[in-house]
């Protein structure tokens, strides 16, 4: 498997020089907005530093251990398995990793752990890995990514080494999707929702429900710039209890209100789905008015993590929405 990147240039580089100067990180956190490559660069990772022969510092994409990569069957790559309605990492899958951890490899002489999308990993998960991760065997490497390095512990993250990855350009983005097969008009649509991001440009064009997604943000944002409480209700009312489409749901609405606020500030930078929107939420909401919509999105989603009743959750944030907007 030959990788193909956009943008991120410089820390795939450096990640190659890295593994070729032997000063691989023990422990890697790839954190980013989801669809920016998190995952693609932790596979890359996993070739740059299981590859039997490299070239020119790069994985060679021929040799059994990439290859094995690439078809996610290689017997040292461990996927840390999920758990529970959030998809989050059990204290006992944790506990388990650290027994299985000095276990010597199948083959070869390095093991890897991957812990995927760790925007839900408990702190008692966190805790229980924090021994293995500032000393593990000489060959154990782990690999996190998530969100931000918020959703982890600092005694967690002061032993990682942390890689932010952002979206490519937008003129990145279009050759990434016409290189793939895409229509100019499928193109069109998914870089107007979500820019540079290839990642999820492609899941708009694929995935009914994304598009779902993003005709029910337009739906929030329209029901705040009219203040609507009823619409906006009925809108988030729609999500049922399913709480990673609600984190969603929320996420995307949180965007929104972020290209607001920088609308706002004078300045354009637009990462939301709905740019228009954003430019009309700008004319009806005032900096602190945005801002307080940010945190009481962020308190319902702080709150749908603790397990409580969804229904009065979305209920309360419509209140508080409609509240700051009529103040």
């Amino acid at each position: 498997m030959k990788f193909r990147f956009y943008g991120n240039s410089q820390l795939v580089s450096l990640l190659e020089k890295m593994t070729a100067n032997n000063k691989a990180a023990k422990t890697v956190l790839f954190f980013g907005e989801k669809g920016t490559g998190r995952k693609t660069l932790a596979e890359y990772y996993c070739s740059l530093l299981m590859c039997e022969n490299p070239i020119e510092s790069k994985p060679c994409g021929e040799c059994k251990a990439c290859k094995n990569i690439a078809n996610h069957v290689h017997p040292d790559i461990i996927y840390a398995e999920t758990s529970g309605k959030l998809g989050g990492y059990s204290v006992d899958t944790a506990k388990r990793i650290c027994s299985d951890a000095f276990i010597k490899p199948n083959n070869g002489d390095k093991k890897i752990y991957i812990f995927a999308d760790c925007h839900s990993m408990d702190v008692r998960t966190q805790n229980t890995l924090l021994k293995i991760i500032e000393e593990p065997p000489e060959h154990v490497f782990f690999i996190f990514t998530s969100n931000s390095k918020n959703d982890f512990l600092p005694t967690i993250i002061s032993r990682c080494s942390s890689f932010g990855v952002s979206d490519c350009s937008e003129e990145e983005c279009r050759t990434a999707l016409a290189e793939k097969g895409y229509t100019s008009e499928q193109i069109d649509s998914a870089v107007k929702s979500f820019h540079g991001n290839i990642g999820m440009c492609i899941s708009f064009i694929e995935d009914e429900k994304l598009r779902n997604s993003v005709e029910l943000t337009k739906t929030l944002v329209n029901s705040i710039i009219s203040n609507d409480e009823y619409n906006l209700c009925a809108a988030l009312y729609s999500l049922g209890k399913e709480r990673n489409s609600i984190r969603e749901a929320l996420a995307m609405l949180d965007r929104q209100i972020r290209d607001c606020a920088v609308i706002l500030s004078g300045k354009k930078d637009n990462i939301g789905c709905y740019p228009e929107g954003a430019y009309r939420l700008a004319d009806v909401l005032t900096a602190s008015q945005s801002i307080k919509i940010h945190n009481a999105i962020n308190s319902a989603w702080h709150a749908v993590e603790t397990n409580a009743n969804t229904a009065v959750i979305l209920s309360a944030l419509c209140a508080e929405i409609a509240s700051v907007c009529c103040a």
